[in-house]
């Protein structure tokens, strides 16, 4: 059963669909780890170059990150991690997970399913100052490091007149105490979680789909001021969905409602023909 299906929750495509979220629940561990794991060592050791990237400006923030996270793992995940010298063991598997000094914010990510990126003040702006990226959604971190949030999100169609002053003064007023978490959901044609720019294509009938979630949060943290950005990315074959009552009807109706150009944004029209095997009428959903 899917885990998270946000379009059920939040009917607006581009939302900030923000929600307080317990410090107990920053991680969410499961059974899926080892593969995230090994999906990002792959990566850095095929020497994928857009994956991780950091500001040097950044490195007091991911020390900082780097030891809140250990210590968020060790107390409230302690039936999965336990400590080794400055890093961790993950028990199931038996996997010694260091740290690092040269790459506190890489190390870092290979404890957890996350994807971990950090956002700083620069120039009264917030921008993106460090991060690994295994996971994208079809963006590069190369393109996006070191630039604010204003330029991150140029590419989503709606945002700037509809959300961008309310993300600046929500991340002017994000609290130690009050992290948050909000959710994205979007299709693909494959399983794999690396969503990496490319070359688009028609998905035609019959096509195998998947669903998209990611799950994200956002903690301030005291030392530093920063602000520690995770991405958790769960995928679903679209099949799945058929097991929650009104998912696949309230995901069509969720389609049908996007704007055109949000529909572009998110590929609407290369999914259309596969999206027959799952919807009984596609006729309103425009290209």
């Amino acid at each position: 059963m899917p885990k998270y299906l946000p379009h059920m929750q939040y009917k607006d495509a581009i939302s900030m669909g923000l929600a307080p979220l317990d410090s107990q629940h920053w991680i969410e561990s499961d059974q899926d780890y080892s593969r995230y794991l090994n999906h990002k060592l792959a990566l850095r050791q095929q020497g994928q170059r857009h994956i991780f990237d950091a500001l040097l400006s950044s490195y007091e923030a991911q020390v900082e990150l780097a030891s809140a996270l250990r210590r968020h793992l060790l107390e409230h995940h302690s039936a999965l991690y336990c400590q080794l010298a400055d890093g961790l063991c993950y028990l199931p598997d038996g996997i010694e997970l260091p740290s690092s000094p040269k790459q506190p914010l890489w190390n870092a990510s290979l404890w957890v399913a996350d994807d971990v990126l950090i956002m700083q003040k620069l120039n009264d702006e917030h921008c993106l100052t460090a991060a690994s990226l295994c996971s994208p959604s079809s963006w590069h971190l190369a393109e996006k490091i070191g630039q604010p949030m204003a330029r991150i999100h140029d590419p989503v169609p709606t945002l700037h007149e509809k959300l961008t002053p309310k993300i600046d003064r929500f991340f002017d007023h994000l609290t130690v105490e009050n992290p948050i978490q909000r959710f994205n959901w979007s299709l693909q044609g494959n399983n794999e979680l690396g969503q990496f720019p490319g070359n688009k294509q028609i998905y035609p009938a019959n096509t195998p789909l998947y669903y998209r979630c990611e799950r994200q949060t956002l903690t301030r943290l005291p030392q530093t001021n920063a602000i520690a950005f995770t991405i958790r990315v769960y995928i679903y074959p679209m099949m799945a969905l058929a097991q929650v009552p009104h998912a696949l009807t309230q995901l069509k109706a969720a389609i049908d409602a996007m704007p055109a150009s949000v529909r572009g944004y998110k590929d609407i029209i290369y999914f259309a023909p596969a999206l027959q095997k799952y919807f009984s009428d596609l006729s309103s959903i425009k290209s």
